[in-house]
């Protein structure tokens, strides 16, 4: 008996966005030589890192060029994507940024973690080293792992759908973007030279009324 063509609905889609920088070499640089600077200054901090440097969460209150223009194109990215992703956005929400700087030396690597309280997470591809084996496609490489906990026995078959992780290199001047609630870690760094990336969280406020804003 015929019938018509199948209506495929995606029902928990999780996105994941890619966004690449023309032109990031020049930004790049300065960036690396900033944060030489933070890291010989600010003593660090430990969070999902394990060895490497964590810089405190003041990304977004950073005067430094390189930092400040990064800080622009962070705004202008979430901006975009947000809109792409929900035309009717409420127009009365502001967002809300934070951010941080990673350093990763060899062996240095991010446990797994998510980012609760934020609505977006982001990582910014400062340096992404070279592993010494060219056969290596996990040094440093960022996983993210399926939300929706296990899905039986229809992970025996590989599809986009049954994928139970995903895991990906990206190259310096890329930025990604997911939901804050998808958990993610980063492979160790069998490279000798250091990883660098930039994370931030985003979240949303309601703007302050004029009323309120008096009281």
């Amino acid at each position: 008996m015929p019938f018509k063509d199948p209506e495929v609905r995606l029902l928990f889609p999780v996105p994941f966005i890619t966004i690449r920088l023309d032109g990031s070499e020049a930004l790049n640089r300065r960036l690396l030589k900033e944060i030489g600077k933070r890291q010989r200054t600010e003593p660090g901090m430990l969070r999902s890192n394990r060895y490497g440097w964590h810089s405190a969460p003041d990304l977004f209150q950073r005067t430094e060029p390189a930092h400040a223009e990064l800080i622009r194109e962070i705004h202008a990215m979430v901006a975009a994507c947000t809109a792409k992703l929900m035309p009717d956005f409420p127009k009365d929400l502001s967002p809300i940024h934070e951010g941080w700087v990673n350093v990763s030396p060899t062996h240095a690597m991010n446990s797994p973690h998510d980012h609760p309280g934020a609505f977006w997470s982001g990582t910014y591809y400062v340096q992404v080293p070279v592993p010494a084996d060219p056969a290596d496609k996990l040094s440093g490489a960022i996983e993210f792992i399926d939300p929706r906990g296990s899905i039986g026995s229809n992970a025996r078959i590989d599809a986009p759908f049954t994928r139970g992780k995903f895991t990906v290199r990206p190259a310096a001047g890329t930025c990604l973007l997911w939901p804050s609630f998808v958990k993610h870690w980063v492979h160790p760094n069998h490279s000798k030279e250091e990883r660098v990336t930039v994370a931030f969280n985003s979240w949303f406020a309601r703007q302050k009324t004029a009323a309120a804003a008096v009281g």
